[in-house]
């Protein structure tokens, strides 16, 4: 018993170091312009969301299935116009949301319709 204590514990000391550390998502990951045919385009740049000269902040944070990105004022499509209202804090990025920065990159978002349940895909142009 007296060795098996500091055995187990040398075995647990060495899995927590050897384990990878969760490395927060880069804002820059995102950034781009992200186009779709109902509305103005739709830039992100280093954590400042634009379209049609409105604003608002984001963060790119990691979710279950890949990076989304977090628009705390809401955000969603009404009327051909992207509005910064609405319940849709969470974006997914890409059509599977697998969007991991070592695997992919960001190739596209998905707003919801604030009227209805469609979804609008705004596809990255550079």
């Amino acid at each position: 018993m007296p060795v098996l204590i500091p055995g187990m514990l040398l075995v647990f000391g060495i899995i927590y170091l050897a384990m990878p550390r969760r490395v927060p998502p880069s804002q820059s990951w995102a950034n781009g312009t992200y186009v779709n045919a109902c509305c103005a385009p739709v830039v992100l740049l280093d954590g400042v969301l634009e379209t049609q000269g409105r604003t608002a902040r984001y963060i790119v944070s990691e979710a279950k299935y890949g990076y989304q990105l977090e628009v705390p004022t809401g955000i969603g499509v009404q009327r051909g116009n992207v509005r910064f209202e609405g319940n849709a804090v969470f974006v997914h990025f890409n059509n599977d949301s697998m969007a991991r920065p070592a695997l992919h990159e960001a190739k596209s978002l998905h707003l919801s319709d604030l009227d209805g349940g469609a979804w609008y895909e705004f596809v990255k142009i550079r």
